[in-house]
């Protein structure tokens, strides 16, 4: 039977290619298998994804950001929390705020490094974890207009300078840290909070 079709489709080539080509029609129809090689345009394309947008959840993604469990730690869950973008100069905004209102030693106090009242009530009450306090900061400073020269800042991704500026004169702030001369701008030490305190 095959043998059969191979002479019937050798019949028909011979009758449709000229015989100067009909060799090497009998050679490619009797050579076998057959490779066709698809130019790169014709060939179905596998989309690209972003696997770590597609993939990570936000409770792999809080992970990620505490890990170190430290004020710089914190620092970006608040950054990350409020939707802005997390840079270097927001950060260290953040942790000189955090070194203003409690000792550097232990910032992690009542889990309120900003000694922030919103969601607790009162600036001296204590948080349930830093993961809940960052949700709150970040809630404070979107939704309070004395905050409103903060959100700006860290919306825009401003230099640290710019931030803390923005701090000093914002309307919450009674004191507004001797507009400030009562703020350093000294590197923050990275301190790690015991891990029970997160919540994460």
């Amino acid at each position: 039977m095959l043998a059969t079709t191979g002479a019937a489709l050798l019949l028909l080539i011979g009758a449709v290619v000229p015989d100067r080509d009909a060799s090497a029609a009998y050679a490619w129809a009797s050579s076998g298998d057959q490779t066709v090689e698809l130019a790169s345009a014709a060939r179905p394309s596998v989309a690209e994804r972003d696997g770590y947008a597609a993939e990570v959840s936000p409770e792999r993604v809080k992970a990620a950001l505490v890990a170190e469990h430290t004020n710089y730690s914190w620092a970006k869950l608040v950054l990350w929390y409020g939707g802005w973008p997390i840079t270097d100069d927001s950060v260290t905004t953040i942790v000189q705020w955090m070194r203003q209102e409690n000792y550097v030693d232990s910032w992690w106090n009542r889990n309120n490094p900003l000694n922030n009242g919103w969601g607790v009530g009162n600036f001296m009450n204590a948080a349930p974890s830093l993961d809940a306090s960052a949700q709150y900061a970040a809630d404070a400073i979107h939704t309070l207009g004395g905050y409103a020269g903060i959100k700006a800042a860290f919306e825009s991704a401003a230099s640290s300078a710019d931030s803390a500026y923005a701090i000093w004169y914002s309307s919450w702030a009674t004191g507004h840290y001797d507009y400030g001369g009562h703020w350093s701008t000294a590197p923050v030490p990275v301190v790690e909070a015991p891990a029970d305190a997160w919540g994460i």
